[in-house]
């Protein structure tokens, strides 16, 4: 399985069908999660190619997005309690709120950092 798929399955244990991979459809029931790589860095060795089976760190992005802002923010920690239970290595590298005004929806972006192989 690839970290995405692991993830979209950590997610849908909290959100349901309502997981979407870099976009969220237009007028989506809330709460919903969208998540996306922001980058991933292979750790390379000095063997033949750079070798085999390294491990790699991956930054996501995980947005909650809810109809109110408290609902946002127990759907964010809700996303924070699962990552700290999930199988991949990861630290939480930033958390913010946002107001979306064209959709009238709350929104708390997580940055996490993975370690995998």
């Amino acid at each position: 399985m690839s970290l995405q798929t692991d993830l979209f399955t950590l997610l849908t244990g909290l959100f349901s069908a309502r997981v979407y991979p870099s976009v969220g459809p237009e007028f989506s029931v809330t709460p919903y999660a969208v998540y996306s790589r922001v980058s991933a860095t292979e750790q390379s060795s000095l063997d033949t190619n750079g070798g085999t089976g390294n491990a790699s760190n991956t930054r996501l992005q995980i947005d909650v997005y809810a109809s109110t802002y408290s609902a946002a923010q127990s759907s964010a920690a809700a996303v924070k309690a699962a990552l700290k239970g999930w199988a991949v290595e990861n630290v939480m590298q930033d958390e913010q709120d946002f107001y979306e005004p064209d959709t009238k929806l709350h929104r708390v972006m997580l940055d996490v950092s993975t370690w995998h192989l």
